[in-house]
């Protein structure tokens, strides 16, 4: 039989050459031993020119090593546990610990474009903080603006809802859920400040504790 070239007993790679075999389609084969146990059928010009190392055990090694893993990392509140499974159409899934111990499952893409930084924790602090610093609208009526007690730039008599009239006297107003009432007109601006709070007692509080009550009982559905 024509030699290849090749001594039984060579080690090429992770392979050792046992036996050359009988030519097949004009080509030369040799029965080989991998490292890993495994035996296999390799082309000599494969073996000669380096293309084939091993019986493929080592292209698995490399591409296990290149595989990406997050085990260990963390993102944002996140800690990653470790890979739970891996889906083509939804990528790698990864359990991950939250700083606040909730446990979530996390896509590989969330975490690392930093899409996914808590279980969720993060989003709702700052969705209450938002909540804080809002404007909210009832009926037509701005709480945070009557709840202030802040002058408007357009107020001359250092009192909300006070007025002074052409004639020198005072007159009282209040807007409550899109509507102005007029208070009446007063000959002294404490009369009018007086009919101002007044009117503020009987409308404004009952209608903030009435909102503050079901704020509580609202976010206490959401914790």
């Amino acid at each position: 039989m024509e030699l290849s070239g090749l001594l039984p007993g060579q080690k090429i790679g992770k392979l050792t050459l046992i036996e050359e075999l009988p030519k097949k389609n004009g080509r030369r084969y040799w029965q080989c031993v991998c490292d890993c146990g495994n035996e296999c059928v390799v082309q000599a010009n494969h073996l000669k020119s380096g293309h084939t190392k091993s019986c493929g055990c080592y292209r698995r090694e490399i591409s296990r090593k290149k595989k990406l893993d997050l085990t260990g990392q963390r993102f944002g509140r996140l800690l990653v546990l470790g890979c739970l499974s891996e889906k083509k159409e939804k990528g790698t899934l990864w359990e991950c610990r939250c700083d606040c111990g909730n446990i979530c499952i996390c896509q590989t893409d969330g975490l690392r474009r930093g899409a996914t930084r808590s279980c969720g924790c993060f989003r709702e602090e700052k969705r209450r903080e938002n909540m804080k610093t809002a404007i909210h609208f009832v009926d037509g009526t701005c709480v945070e603006r009557i709840a202030s007690g802040k002058l408007s730039s357009a107020n001359t008599s250092g009192h909300r809802g006070v007025y002074r009239r052409k004639n020198g006297g005072w007159r009282a107003t209040i807007g409550f859920k899109g509507k102005v009432y007029n208070l009446g007109s007063f000959q002294r601006i404490e009369d009018a400040v007086s009919a101002r709070k007044e009117a503020e007692k009987k409308l404004y509080m009952p209608f903030l504790e009435e909102y503050k009550k079901n704020e509580k009982n609202s976010s206490r559905t959401t914790e």
